[in-house]
Formats: structure tokens, sequence, C-alpha cells
């Protein structure tokens, strides 16, 4: 029995709807922390990295410091949230896209390592090490050219990946970091070089989210560990944080996917892919470090979702069945503005709470007054499903609670279950909480022009 699996079983899913009512989220301390140990133990010596972008509730924050694993972060709120957490500045790692001039400054201030993404934070950050008189060590986020999700009619899983000069290319140009195979890593890395009041210690690479093949990130980790190893002699690296985004396999993204129901008939799943081995991954990537002469390097990797995805699950209510020609529509009391990456752009798991086989497809969606607010088209229930039913989203733990959005329906509680105890550890959203940012316009005396 998987850590964890007590807190989404049938009775303690029930228990948590008759107390707090749904939709609620349940979240599992314990599954988490499994989790950790699972891919701590795969990735070793690798420290794991936790993206706080993915769940930030202090219950989840709370269980992975406790479980020894660092953060990324990637914005200044999520630095001050880390760092209320209590995860010390050298488990903390700035990342992204933009980074505001107060943002660095804090970064700097708290010892926090920042890897450099946009070209102004090198002037930034050399100015700030200057008027504190230090020399700041800091990264830079690069890409190597392969493309992390081929085609699987080309690249069929569990053949042989193809060697350098033959892998297949990514198609679409990236915001984030700096493309090795065009020279513009090098560019950066010159321009680093160039202020003395910087060292260059680090490098990140992040490729992507729901990444189901691990032959294919070892391939682009092939040609990023090349780099690394080249510019060595240039900079003084130190670490490398080589991301993750590793995919779960309670999750299937859907080709074609759209926004609107209008045209979800034309978007169709993939083939089930094999599941991301992570070991594989660990085994693959210390080879590599080993080839080119990189152990020595502290390697972090921020697995992403599969860290916290199956963690926790979102329980809904059926609130309204119509069964017509066209097919049966269940709707649910929760929808997709508390798990927005779901419906037309991913497949999740469903589970009805009580005995019944799934024998009819059913089209599932939830209370907005909004087209999208589908979960899928054919989704297996048993045939009488009824309002009152209890149903269950699973996976509900990444990009979720951070996420979700009030419209049309405020955002809802968390309960965490532990040793068959549920405790509310995030209160759902109430119409005051929404308002409260309304502002009364100042009153002006003076006379119109």
């Amino acid at each position: 029995m998987t850590a964890g699996q007590d807190a989404f079983s049938r009775a303690s899913l029930r228990q948590v709807s008759e107390t707090w009512g749904t939709p609620v989220y349940v979240f599992s301390p314990d599954r988490l922390r499994a989790n950790v140990e699972r891919l701590a133990a795969a990735l070793a010596p690798a420290r794991v990295l936790f993206s706080l972008k993915t769940n930030y509730l202090p219950a989840v924050t709370a269980t992975l410091r406790a479980a020894g694993t660092g953060v990324d972060v990637v914005s200044g709120y999520e630095l001050r949230a880390a760092l209320d957490a209590g995860f010390p500045a050298d488990r903390i790692v700035f990342n992204g896209p933009v980074k505001t001039a107060t943002e660095l400054r804090d970064a700097v201030d708290h010892g926090v390592f920042v890897n450099i993404d946009g070209e102004d934070e090198i002037a930034i950050l050399g100015q700030l090490a200057a008027e504190r008189g230090v020399t700041v060590p800091v990264g830079l986020r690069v890409f190597p050219p392969e493309d992390v999700y081929p085609p699987a009619d080309r690249y069929p899983p569990g053949a042989a990946y193809p060697p350098a000069g033959a892998r297949p290319l990514r198609r679409n140009p990236s915001k984030f970091g700096w493309p090795i195979a065009t020279g513009d890593a090098d560019r950066m890395v010159d321009a680093i070089l160039a202020r003395p009041e910087l060292r260059l210690t680090g490098v990140h690479c992040h490729l992507g989210s729901q990444i189901t093949r691990a032959d294919a990130l070892l391939a682009a980790m092939d040609s990023l560990l090349a780099w690394v190893a080249r510019t060595r002699p240039r900079a003084p690296i130190d670490r490398i944080n080589i991301g993750g985004g590793f995919g779960v396999p309670g999750i299937q993204r859907i080709k074609g996917a759209v926004a609107g129901l209008s045209e979800v008939t034309a978007a169709r799943a993939e083939p089930a892919p094999e599941p991301f081995s992570v070991t594989a991954f660990g085994a693959g990537l210390t080879e590599l470090l080993r080839t080119y002469d990189l152990t020595g390097l502290r390697v972090e990797c921020e697995p992403g979702r599969a860290l916290v995805s199956d963690a926790m699950v979102l329980v809904t209510r059926v609130v309204g069945v119509k069964r017509t020609g066209q097919g049966t529509w269940v709707l649910l009391d929760g929808g997709l503005n508390l798990l927005p990456t779901a419906g037309v752009a991913e497949r999740h798991r469903f589970e009805l709470l009580r005995d019944g086989a799934p024998d009819e497809p059913v089209m599932l969606g939830g209370p907005l007054c909004y087209e999208g607010d589908v979960f899928s088209l054919d989704v297996p229930l048993p045939g009488d499903v009824r309002t009152g039913d209890v149903v269950v989203v699973h996976d509900a733990g990444a990009y979720s609670v951070t996420r979700a959005t009030s419209f049309n329906r405020p955002r809802v509680p968390v309960v965490s279950v532990s040793g068959g105890q549920g405790t509310l550890c995030w209160r759902g959203e109430r119409y005051e909480d929404i308002f409260r940012f309304a502002v009364t316009p100042a009153v002006h005396t003076q006379e119109p022009v």
C-alpha cells in the first residue's frame, strides 16, 4: 500500500466531504514525504528542490522543509514565503524570466543564489554587489537544442535514442534562458565575466513540465553538460541545476488541446506514454557527469509536479445530471477555476465514491457559466450516477491552489489528512475576501476646468 493511501481511502474522503462540505481539496503530507524519499533516493547525490509556484500552501512547504528539500522561487513574494517557511538561504534558489531590482536586492541581502535569466539582471546584480562591497556568486539559465517532447511515432519509447547530431531538435523558441546552439549562452557568460563584482558559479537548465521521456531528457543533459565542461576553464562553475519537470503517471496531456468547448471534439488524447523513470534518469545523469568529469559539481534537481501531484485530490459533488440524445452531462460543484490545468489540456483520473462499475462514458463539467468549464467529454462513470454522488479528481496537488481563481465561485478550503485525522490547513474564500481590494475613490472638491 502506498504511503498516504489511507488519506485518500473512500472512507476518509467521505468523512472530509461530510465534515467540510464540497468542493474541497484533501492533502496528504504522508504521501508527500514518501515522494520526497523516493525521488531523493533515485536522484542522489543531487539535492531535490521544490518549485514553490507548484503549490505554496504552508502545510506543503512545512512538510518539505522538514524532509530536507530545497526550494525554487520565481518571484519576490515566493522568496518571502520560502523564508517565512523556515528554509535557510542556502536551500533557496531564485529563478524565473523576470526579476525586479527590488526582488534582486532582497535575494542578495538574504544570501539567496540567483540564476540570471534576463540580461538586465547582470547590471543590477553587479551594482548591488558593488554597493555592498562584496562579490556575488550567480548562475546563468541556458538551454540545449534538443527537443524533450519528441513525437512518439518517430521516436517510440523503448527504442534506442539517436546519438548527437541525429536527435530531434526543439521546434519553438523559448523565453527562458539562453540558447547554447546559437552562441547566446556564451555571450552571456562573457557579459557576466566582465563584471568583477559577480562570479559565475552556476548553470541552470529547466526544459518543461510533464516530460515523459527520460531518454529525451538525458539527451538534452548530454548537450548541456558538454557545454558546461567547455565553459568551466573560463568560469568557476561548481553547481548545476538541471531542472526537472518529470511527468507523472496520473496525468496525460491531450494533443491539440483547445480553449473552447466548440473545438474540444477535435482534441484527442495521445496513447498513454510509458511512466517517466526517475531511476533510469538518475543513473543516466550520474554516468553523464562522470563522462564529462563533472562529478564534483553540486547538483540540484527540481522534479516539478512529480513531488506533489498525487499528494492532493479535489473532492466534488454531483449537482446535476442531464441525460440527452447527445449523451449524459454530469455537472460537479467544483470546476476549472479550482484546477485550471485540467479539462481540455490534461486528462485526469476521476473516481466515484460508491460502488458501481464505470460502464458509461459521460461528459463531465463544472458549475461555471463558461463554455470551457469541462473536465472531459468521455469520463467512464457508473451509468446510474446521480445528484449527491461524490466524485474525486485525482492528481490535484500541482497548479491547483496556486492557480485557482474566484471566477463565478469562491476558492475552496484544503484539509490535511494524516493518521486518520483531518485538519483544516487553508480556509475557503469568502465574499469579503473577494471584494477586500475595493477602494473608495477620493472625493475631489476642485471645480471642473
